[in-house]
Protein backbone atom coordinates (compact mmCIF):
# COMPACT_ATOMS: atom_id res chain seq x y z
CA UNK A 1 0.00 0.00 0.00
CA UNK A 2 1.56 3.29 -1.03
CA UNK A 3 2.21 6.05 1.43
CA UNK A 4 0.21 8.30 -0.85
CA UNK A 5 -2.90 6.24 -0.06
CA UNK A 6 -2.19 6.69 3.63
CA UNK A 7 -1.98 10.40 3.05
CA UNK A 8 -5.27 10.94 1.30
CA UNK A 9 -7.46 8.91 3.64
CA UNK A 10 -7.80 11.59 6.37
CA UNK A 11 -8.98 14.19 3.88
CA UNK A 12 -11.70 11.95 2.52
CA UNK A 13 -12.63 10.68 5.93
CA UNK A 14 -13.31 14.16 7.28
CA UNK A 15 -16.66 14.07 5.51
CA UNK A 16 -17.75 10.70 6.88
CA UNK A 17 -19.45 12.05 9.97
CA UNK A 18 -20.45 9.30 12.34
CA UNK A 19 -18.53 6.59 10.47
CA UNK A 20 -15.68 6.44 12.97
CA UNK A 21 -15.31 6.80 16.73
CA UNK A 22 -14.56 10.30 17.91
CA UNK A 23 -13.03 11.16 21.25
CA UNK A 24 -14.87 13.38 23.71
CA UNK A 25 -15.02 16.96 22.43
CA UNK A 26 -13.86 19.84 24.56
CA UNK A 27 -14.14 23.49 23.68
CA UNK A 28 -10.80 24.93 22.54
CA UNK A 29 -9.59 28.43 21.80
CA UNK A 30 -8.31 29.16 18.31
CA UNK A 31 -4.55 29.53 17.93
CA UNK A 32 -2.84 32.90 18.08
CA UNK A 33 -2.02 34.66 14.83
CA UNK A 34 1.54 33.35 14.95
CA UNK A 35 2.35 30.09 16.63
CA UNK A 36 5.50 28.10 17.22
CA UNK A 37 8.79 27.67 15.45
CA UNK A 38 9.44 25.32 12.56
CA UNK A 39 13.14 24.99 13.27
CA UNK A 40 13.57 23.87 16.90
CA UNK A 41 11.30 20.86 17.14
CA UNK A 42 10.45 18.71 20.14
CA UNK A 43 10.51 15.33 18.40
CA UNK A 44 9.85 13.40 21.60
CA UNK A 45 6.05 13.33 21.23
CA UNK A 46 5.60 13.46 17.44
CA UNK A 47 7.79 13.66 14.35
CA UNK A 48 7.05 15.46 11.11
CA UNK A 49 6.25 13.05 8.28
CA UNK A 50 5.05 14.94 5.20
CA UNK A 51 2.88 17.68 3.76
CA UNK A 52 0.30 17.75 0.98
CA UNK A 53 -1.39 20.26 -1.26
CA UNK A 54 -4.65 19.50 -3.05
CA UNK A 55 -4.37 20.42 -6.74
CA UNK A 56 -6.29 20.06 -10.00
CA UNK A 57 -6.70 16.83 -11.96
CA UNK A 58 -3.42 15.51 -13.31
CA UNK A 59 -1.38 17.86 -11.09
CA UNK A 60 -0.21 20.23 -13.83
CA UNK A 61 1.02 22.40 -10.96
CA UNK A 62 4.03 20.06 -10.76
CA UNK A 63 5.63 22.10 -13.55
CA UNK A 64 6.53 24.85 -11.11
CA UNK A 65 8.35 22.39 -8.89
CA UNK A 66 10.22 20.88 -11.82
CA UNK A 67 11.30 24.33 -13.01
CA UNK A 68 12.57 24.99 -9.48
CA UNK A 69 14.87 21.97 -9.74
CA UNK A 70 12.81 19.23 -8.08
CA UNK A 71 12.31 15.73 -9.46
CA UNK A 72 8.78 14.37 -9.28
CA UNK A 73 8.83 10.67 -8.36
CA UNK A 74 7.93 8.53 -11.40
CA UNK A 75 5.03 6.64 -9.78
CA UNK A 76 1.50 8.02 -10.00
CA UNK A 77 -0.38 6.78 -6.93
CA UNK A 78 -3.99 5.77 -7.65
CA UNK A 79 -6.30 5.64 -4.63
CA UNK A 80 -8.93 3.16 -5.76
CA UNK A 81 -12.26 3.66 -4.02
CA UNK A 82 -11.57 7.32 -3.28
CA UNK A 83 -11.41 8.79 -6.76
CA UNK A 84 -8.05 10.45 -6.24
CA UNK A 85 -4.45 10.11 -7.37
CA UNK A 86 -1.19 11.82 -6.47
CA UNK A 87 2.45 12.46 -7.28
CA UNK A 88 5.23 13.07 -4.77
CA UNK A 89 8.49 14.95 -4.35
CA UNK A 90 10.66 12.69 -2.21
CA UNK A 91 13.24 13.73 0.37
CA UNK A 92 15.40 11.54 2.56
CA UNK A 93 13.28 12.24 5.64
CA UNK A 94 9.83 12.94 4.20
CA UNK A 95 7.99 14.12 1.12
CA UNK A 96 5.63 16.65 -0.40
CA UNK A 97 2.53 15.41 -2.18
CA UNK A 98 0.29 16.88 -4.85
CA UNK A 99 -3.01 15.05 -4.60
CA UNK A 100 -5.95 15.49 -6.94
CA UNK A 101 -9.39 14.19 -8.03
CA UNK A 102 -8.99 11.67 -10.86
CA UNK A 103 -12.11 10.68 -12.86
CA UNK A 104 -10.40 7.46 -14.00
CA UNK A 105 -10.12 6.23 -10.39
CA UNK A 106 -13.32 4.55 -9.07
CA UNK A 107 -15.19 5.86 -6.04
CA UNK A 108 -16.95 3.51 -3.64
CA UNK A 109 -20.58 4.43 -2.85
CA UNK A 110 -19.70 4.92 0.81
CA UNK A 111 -17.00 7.44 -0.14
CA UNK A 112 -18.98 9.57 -2.59
CA UNK A 113 -19.43 12.36 -0.05
CA UNK A 114 -15.74 12.21 0.79
CA UNK A 115 -14.78 12.44 -2.87
CA UNK A 116 -16.89 15.58 -3.15
CA UNK A 117 -15.19 17.02 -0.08
CA UNK A 118 -11.85 16.37 -1.68
CA UNK A 119 -12.99 18.10 -4.88
CA UNK A 120 -13.83 21.16 -2.79
CA UNK A 121 -10.34 21.14 -1.32
CA UNK A 122 -8.74 20.95 -4.75
CA UNK A 123 -10.86 23.97 -5.82
CA UNK A 124 -9.70 25.92 -2.78
CA UNK A 125 -9.54 29.28 -4.56
CA UNK A 126 -13.29 29.18 -5.21
CA UNK A 127 -14.51 27.23 -2.18
CA UNK A 128 -12.37 28.60 0.66
CA UNK A 129 -11.43 25.08 1.79
CA UNK A 130 -7.84 24.57 2.89
CA UNK A 131 -5.72 22.73 0.31
CA UNK A 132 -3.05 21.99 2.91
CA UNK A 133 -2.51 18.91 5.07
CA UNK A 134 0.30 18.09 7.49
CA UNK A 135 1.01 14.53 8.65
CA UNK A 136 2.98 13.36 11.68
CA UNK A 137 4.27 10.05 13.00
CA UNK A 138 4.07 8.69 16.54
CA UNK A 139 7.03 8.12 18.83
CA UNK A 140 7.30 6.05 22.04
CA UNK A 141 6.48 9.27 23.93
CA UNK A 142 3.29 10.12 22.03
CA UNK A 143 0.50 10.59 24.58
CA UNK A 144 -2.47 8.23 24.51
CA UNK A 145 -4.85 11.19 24.74
CA UNK A 146 -4.40 14.76 23.54
CA UNK A 147 -5.74 18.00 25.09
CA UNK A 148 -8.15 18.42 22.14
CA UNK A 149 -10.70 16.32 20.32
CA UNK A 150 -9.42 13.64 17.91
CA UNK A 151 -10.96 10.78 15.97
CA UNK A 152 -9.48 7.57 14.63
CA UNK A 153 -9.64 5.67 11.37
CA UNK A 154 -8.78 1.97 11.13
CA UNK A 155 -8.99 0.31 7.71
CA UNK A 156 -8.85 -3.31 6.56
CA UNK A 157 -5.44 -3.07 4.92
CA UNK A 158 -3.79 -1.60 8.02
CA UNK A 159 -1.96 -3.77 10.52
CA UNK A 160 -4.13 -4.99 13.38
CA UNK A 161 -4.27 -2.39 16.13
CA UNK A 162 -2.91 0.45 13.98
CA UNK A 163 -4.91 3.54 13.03
CA UNK A 164 -4.81 7.06 11.64
CA UNK A 165 -5.64 9.71 14.21
CA UNK A 166 -7.26 12.85 12.89
CA UNK A 167 -6.47 16.02 14.84
CA UNK A 168 -8.77 18.22 12.74
CA UNK A 169 -12.41 17.98 13.94
CA UNK A 170 -15.01 16.59 11.55
CA UNK A 171 -17.09 19.71 12.02
CA UNK A 172 -14.24 21.92 10.69
CA UNK A 173 -13.84 20.56 7.11
CA UNK A 174 -12.50 23.83 5.69
CA UNK A 175 -9.52 24.01 8.04
CA UNK A 176 -5.97 22.70 7.66
CA UNK A 177 -5.87 18.90 7.89
CA UNK A 178 -3.63 17.67 10.74
CA UNK A 179 -3.24 13.93 11.31
CA UNK A 180 -1.01 11.21 12.73
CA UNK A 181 -0.22 8.18 10.57
CA UNK A 182 1.54 4.90 11.29
CA UNK A 183 5.26 5.27 10.63
CA UNK A 184 6.36 5.09 7.00
CA UNK A 185 9.80 4.36 5.53
CA UNK A 186 12.54 5.86 7.68
CA UNK A 187 15.43 8.12 6.78
CA UNK A 188 18.04 5.37 6.99
CA UNK A 189 16.11 3.20 4.53
CA UNK A 190 15.75 6.14 2.16
CA UNK A 191 19.47 6.90 2.39
CA UNK A 192 20.18 3.33 1.33
CA UNK A 193 17.68 3.54 -1.52
CA UNK A 194 19.23 6.81 -2.68
CA UNK A 195 22.43 4.90 -3.48
CA UNK A 196 20.60 2.89 -6.13
CA UNK A 197 21.38 4.55 -9.50
CA UNK A 198 17.82 3.97 -10.74
CA UNK A 199 15.45 3.81 -7.76
CA UNK A 200 17.39 6.46 -5.86
CA UNK A 201 17.19 9.09 -8.61
CA UNK A 202 13.98 10.54 -7.17
CA UNK A 203 15.91 11.73 -4.08
CA UNK A 204 18.62 13.48 -6.10
CA UNK A 205 17.02 16.79 -6.99
CA UNK A 206 19.07 18.88 -9.43
CA UNK A 207 18.83 21.88 -7.09
CA UNK A 208 20.63 19.88 -4.37
CA UNK A 209 17.77 19.84 -1.82
CA UNK A 210 17.73 16.66 0.25
CA UNK A 211 15.88 17.00 3.57
CA UNK A 212 12.65 18.52 4.86
CA UNK A 213 13.57 20.70 7.85
CA UNK A 214 10.75 23.20 8.42
CA UNK A 215 7.12 23.99 7.65
CA UNK A 216 4.96 27.07 8.13
CA UNK A 217 1.25 27.16 7.31
CA UNK A 218 -0.62 30.41 6.75
CA UNK A 219 -4.42 30.56 6.82
CA UNK A 220 -6.54 33.50 5.63
CA UNK A 221 -8.14 33.71 9.09
CA UNK A 222 -7.84 32.11 12.52
CA UNK A 223 -10.92 30.03 11.67
CA UNK A 224 -8.74 28.13 9.21
CA UNK A 225 -6.59 26.66 11.97
CA UNK A 226 -7.96 23.75 14.03
CA UNK A 227 -7.49 23.71 17.82
CA UNK A 228 -4.67 21.16 17.49
CA UNK A 229 -2.52 23.79 15.75
CA UNK A 230 -1.64 25.31 19.13
CA UNK A 231 -0.39 21.96 20.40
CA UNK A 232 1.65 21.24 17.25
CA UNK A 233 3.14 24.72 17.33
CA UNK A 234 4.08 24.23 20.96
CA UNK A 235 6.17 21.22 19.96
CA UNK A 236 7.95 23.36 17.39
CA UNK A 237 7.07 21.00 14.54
CA UNK A 238 5.15 23.50 12.40
CA UNK A 239 4.60 27.24 12.59
CA UNK A 240 1.07 28.57 12.00
CA UNK A 241 0.22 32.12 10.94
CA UNK A 242 -2.76 34.14 9.78
CA UNK A 243 -1.98 35.74 6.43
CA UNK A 244 -3.58 37.00 3.25
CA UNK A 245 -4.37 33.52 1.89
CA UNK A 246 -3.55 29.81 2.20
CA UNK A 247 0.19 29.18 2.01
CA UNK A 248 2.58 26.31 2.70
CA UNK A 249 6.06 27.66 3.46
CA UNK A 250 8.66 24.88 3.19
CA UNK A 251 12.28 24.91 4.35
CA UNK A 252 14.72 22.28 3.07
CA UNK A 253 18.20 21.62 4.48
CA UNK A 254 17.71 24.56 6.87
CA UNK A 255 17.94 26.88 3.87
CA UNK A 256 21.71 26.43 3.61
CA UNK A 257 21.88 27.50 -0.07
CA UNK A 258 20.12 30.76 0.68
CA UNK A 259 17.65 30.33 -2.20
CA UNK A 260 13.88 30.87 -2.26
CA UNK A 261 11.36 29.79 -4.89
CA UNK A 262 7.85 31.27 -4.84
CA UNK A 263 5.51 28.92 -6.70
CA UNK A 264 2.46 31.16 -6.44
CA UNK A 265 -0.06 31.52 -7.99
CA UNK A 266 0.00 27.99 -9.45
CA UNK A 267 0.77 26.45 -6.05
CA UNK A 268 0.20 28.09 -2.65
CA UNK A 269 3.80 27.26 -1.75
CA UNK A 270 7.11 28.99 -1.08
CA UNK A 271 10.27 26.88 -0.76
CA UNK A 272 13.55 27.87 0.89
CA UNK A 273 16.64 25.71 0.40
Amino acid sequence: MSKAFLLCVPIVAVSLAGAFTQSTKRKQNYPDASLGSAFVADTSQLTLSHALISVTTGAPERTGLEKAGFRVAPMVNRHDGQGTASVTIEFLNGFLELIYPDPTVPVLPALQAGAEKFRLKSAWRETGYSPIGIVFNRTPATPEKFPFATWRISLEWMEQGSFIEMMTPKEMPKTVSLSIHPASTGEKENEMLARDPVKGAMFLHPNGARRLTGLRVAAPSADGLPPAASYIAGLGLVKFDVGRQWLLDVTLDNGKQGKTKNLEPDLPMIIHY
